[in-house]
C-alpha cells in the first residue's frame, strides 16, 4: 500500500495526539508521509486534496465535505477554549465594529464564530498566521485579533486586553461545547477509518501514560512557548472529545449543519 499523506499543525494538542503514532512507539499499521504546517495552510491543502489525512478546521468543512469524512478521533472541541477577541486600546465590541481585525484564516471556526457573533467585526479583516497576530495588535498594525491556541494564555505579555471570550458567548448561548478542529479523511480511505482511529485513539492513551516523552516531542515542534503555557495548552485542547468527538453531534450541527453521517 501506498504511504497514506498526513498533515497535522504543529500546535500541541495535535503533536500531543500524534506523536506516538509518527514515532511509532505504538503498532501503526501504514506508513504515512507527514506535513506539518499552520492550521490555515492544513485547511487550503485539504480543500486541494492534497493530503489523505489532514488537520483542518470546522469552519472548512462545508468546503471540502465533498471529498472529506470527520475522523471519530483526533479532534480539538469543548469548554472553556473558544477564540478570544483582544485589542490594545479598544476595550469593547462596540469599538472594535468595523476596525482593522487580523484573524487567523478566512476558512478558521474562530473566523466563522466571529462572524456569526460580530459581522460588523469581519468586514475589515487581514488574515495572518495566528502566531503574528498578537504581535500586530500590539504594535498598532492592526486594531484588534482574533486569536486561538496559547493566545489565551499568553496575551497579557503583549499588553492587550480581552474584548470577549467567543467560546464563552458560545457556551452561554448554546450549552454545547464550540468545535474548532478536527481530523478528516478522504472519502477514498473511508474503509480504513475505524483502523485509524483505533490507531489515533492508541497514540494518545500512550501520550498519556507516557507524558514526559511525549512532552519533550511537542517542545521540538513548540520552542518558543512556554512549558506551562504548552502543559496548560494540551490540558485545555486535548480531552474526552479527543477520543471521541460523537457526543458532540448537536453542536456540528450547530455550527456547521451536520448530522451523524459526517462521521469516518
Amino acid at each position: 500500500m501506498d504511504k497514506l499523506k498526513l498533515a497535522i499543525s504543529t500546535c500541541p494538542n495535535d503533536t500531543f495526539i500524534f506523536g506516538a503514532l509518527i514515532r511509532k512507539d505504538i503498532n501503526v499499521p501504514f506508513d504515512f508521509d507527514l506535513t506539518m504546517e499552520d492550521i490555515q495552510l492544513c485547511n487550503n491543502m485539504a480543500q486541494e486534496e492534497k493530503q489523505d489525512i489532514v488537520k483542518v478546521s470546522f469552519g472548512v468543512f462545508p468546503l471540502i465535505k465533498d471529498n472529506y469524512k470527520i475522523l471519530k478521533c483526533g479532534g480539538a472541541l469543548g469548554f472553556g477554549c473558544g477564540p478570544l477577541i483582544l485589542s490594545k486600546k479598544y476595550k469593547s465590541i462596540d469599538e472594535l465594529k468595523h476596525k482593522k481585525i487580523a484573524v487567523p484564516g478566512e476558512n478558521t471556526t474562530a473566523f466563522m464564530v466571529l462572524k456569526r457573533f460580530y459581522p460588523e467585526c469581519a468586514e475589515n479583516v487581514t488574515v495572518m498566521r495566528f502566531d503574528k497576530i498578537m504581535p500586530a495588535v500590539s504594535s498598532g498594525e492592526v486594531d484588534g485579533g482574533l486569536v486561538i491556541h496559547e493566545g489565551r494564555f499568553t496575551y497579557n505579555q503583549y499588553g492587550l486586553i480581552k474584548v470577549t471570550d467567543l467560546g464563552v458567548e458560545w457556551e452561554k448561548k448554546y450549552n454545547l461545547p464550540i468545535p474548532l478542529g478536527f481530523i478528516a479523511l478522504h472519502k477514498k480511505y473511508i474503509h480504513l477509518a475505524d483502523v485509524i482511529n483505533g490507531t489515533i485513539r492508541k497514540s494518545i492513551d500512550y501520550a498519556y501514560n507516557n507524558k514526559d516523552k511525549a512532552l519533550l516531542f511537542c517542545k521540538k515542534y513548540a520552542q518558543d512557548m512556554d512549558n506551562n503555557v504548552m502543559d496548560s495548552h494540551i490540558n485545555l485542547y486535548v480531552n474526552e472529545y479527543s477520543k471521541d468527538l460523537s457526543p458532540a453531534i448537536d453542536a456540528f450541527a450547530t455550527l456547521i449543519g451536520a448530522d451523524s453521517s459526517v462521521f469516518a
